[in-house]
């Protein structure tokens, strides 16, 4: 079994600490020392160890000066086991929270990324998402950890935060989530007198951008990675599809051109036409990109608007939805569309509920308005005065090198001993799914093709699944125990079985394959059973390349920002 060996400047910091980590773990039971972790938690410590953990001296930790505000012990209750509850900060205002297993430490760490922009530290907060709705299978013995990605905020759509914090836009972009997992070892060692054995990270949306850059950026902070739905090509997701989404769909008083009304309709329609295109009639598309549907086939006789068929506006708006934003030349602003059987879930993110503003039109708006530049826009900003042409493209494309993590070479995490799953439900209606495939080539290109990159590298799709959770589609499946196996016993994850839950019965569950495999039907017993399915390779790889204006992705662009007196300077970052 590997050990986590700390960092020289780590080692030097907590050996300066020495006599407040023997204060602090004179009451715990010794660590395990054998076995994997599953096999060997027996770590225990006692409540007063909780509380004298707000005297731990963490503002010397290099590059993440670090306070306690408070350290709780948190008995135990129906849901969660006993557990000591730390919440702290990182300067300025990276707030964390740790829960720390009174009894049965694995010798794990788990941290779990923010969805939307963040602001809130608390790892139950929804934003928090869990992969496919499953904790780990050691919930209750695992450290887990959680950050406020650098900020507070309202809301996730929130992004006054931004207007005149340059510190807070770094924080948010790459730095907030590797000094809260050095803060957090650091505690976990002074706690249980060892630092954790295998460190993992899990998040979605741009939880999944974070899980990216992590990868990127800090390839020693976690032995194993998930990556759900990323929005790792964030300067064209917030500052391009977002906006497309909203302007698209506005008329010129400024009412949605599309409703909520016809969303049933839609759904119904693209299923009945591309359900069976994958062979078996199932109430689900396993490959969206076969399915032919045109809105055009929904067009209303006449002029007047209906309830069983969509006006030419409307078709048109939903044409635009799947294609995605383009200039006046029809270049691509962003790699992909809205996937066709994503309909069902664009109420809320894409069609706004009467009274309310969508969720994608809020985090444009607010990305646009607040941090998509050093320099924000006037006060009177807003979606009306964005252009979709390659002018503002260029501009936006400037912020790159600090806000997305699509760098292609993972060869430092690799070689870490790194594991990596990324993985995106076929029907989101937030994030389309052709932004990961087309991070997942880019990947499978620079790190030596298909069977190189899946030694520590995969990618799994789910047919029917939303936005990092929900869906018509099996939504609920674990991605920890398969992450683990991986990181701790070698064992690459050959599929994934995924659960439909009707309360708390399972009505279907279905495997899902490493990309570009698909699952197919052997052609007897219930569709509705996992058993009767089997992976394939397609006769023809699909193409994943997806030709857009700031495409390929590459290596080299992203910047590291940096203090000098009072002045911010950004420099391209350097690889070990």
């Amino acid at each position: 079994m590997r050990r986590v060996s700390l960092p020289k400047s780590r080692r030097a910091f907590l050996a300066a600490g020495s006599a407040m980590t023997l204060l602090l773990t004179a009451g715990a039971a010794q660590a395990v020392t054998g076995g994997t972790p599953a096999e060997a938690g027996t770590a225990t410590a006692e409540a007063a160890d909780c509380r004298r953990l707000t005297g731990l001296d963490l503002t010397g930790l290099p590059d993440a000066p670090a306070k306690i505000i408070s350290a709780t012990p948190v008995a135990a209750t129906a849901g969660k086991p006993a557990h000591c509850q730390v919440k702290g900060y990182v300067s300025p205002q990276v707030q964390f929270e740790l829960r720390l297993p009174q009894d049965g430490w694995t010798g794990r760490y788990v941290q779990l990324g923010c969805g939307g922009f963040c602001g809130f530290a608390d790892p139950d907060d929804p934003n928090h998402f869990l992969p496919g709705g499953c904790a780990p299978p050691d919930n209750g013995r695992v450290v887990i950890g959680a950050s406020n990605g650098g900020h507070i905020g309202v809301d996730s759509r929130d992004g006054v935060w931004a207007h005149s914090g340059p510190q807070l836009r770094i924080d948010m972009a790459y730095r907030s989530e590797h000094v809260t997992a050095l803060a957090a070892k650091a505690v976990t060692e002074a706690y249980y007198g060892q630092p954790p054995r295998y460190s993992y990270f899990a998040g979605c949306s741009n939880g999944g951008r974070q899980a990216l850059m992590e990868a990127q950026r800090y390839p020693d902070d976690f032995d194993g990675i998930i990556a759900g739905a990323p929005g790792n090509n964030l300067v064209a997701l917030a500052g391009e599809f977002f906006p497309w989404i909203a302007t698209v769909n506005t008329d010129d008083e400024g009412r949605q051109i599309l409703g909520p009304d016809k969303l049933p309709l839609l759904q119904s329609k693209v299923m009945a036409a591309c359900d069976a295109t994958d062979g078996l009639t199932d109430g689900l598309i396993n490959e969206p990109r076969d399915c032919s549907f045109d809105p055009g086939a929904l067009l209303c006789p006449t002029a007047s608007p209906q309830p069983t068929c969509l006006t030419r506006a409307q078709a048109d708006v939903v044409r635009k939805f799947y294609q995605g934003p383009v200039d006046a030349k029809g270049r691509r602003l962003f790699p992909a569309g809205l996937a066709k059987g994503s309909e069902a879930g664009w109420l809320g993110y894409v069609i706004a509920p009467a009274g309310h503003t969508g969720g994608l039109e809020s985090l444009g708006y607010n990305y646009l308005k607040y941090f998509s530049s050093w320099n924000n826009p006037p006060a009177s900003y807003t979606l009306d005065d964005h252009r979709f042409d390659m002018r503002t493209f260029k501009k936006l494309r400037t912020m790159s090198g600090i806000y997305d993590s699509t760098d292609p070479d993972l060869t430092r995490f690799r070689d870490h001993g790194g594991k990596l799953i990324m993985w995106h439900g076929w029907s989101d209606p937030a994030i389309p799914p052709g932004s990961t495939l087309a991070y997942h080539h880019a990947l499978t290109r620079r790190m030596g093709g298909p069977q190189a990159t899946q030694r520590f590298a995969r990618t799994f799709m789910f047919p029917g699944v939303f936005h990092c959770v929900q869906g018509y589609g099996p939504d609920t499946f674990d991605l920890f125990t398969p992450l683990y196996d991986w990181v701790e016993k070698g064992a690459a994850p050959q599929k994934v079985v995924a659960a439909k839950k009707s309360g708390d019965q399972t009505v279907r569950t279905r495997p899902v394959y490493p990309y570009p495999m698909q699952t197919r039907y052997t052609g007897s017993g219930s569709i509705d059973d996992a058993a009767n399915f089997t992976g394939v390779m397609p006769a023809e790889l699909p193409d994943d390349r997806y030709p857009w204006a700031g495409g390929p992705f590459r290596s080299g662009y992203q910047q590291t920002c940096r203090w000098e007196g009072t002045k911010l300077k950004c420099a391209p970052s350097r690889k070990a």
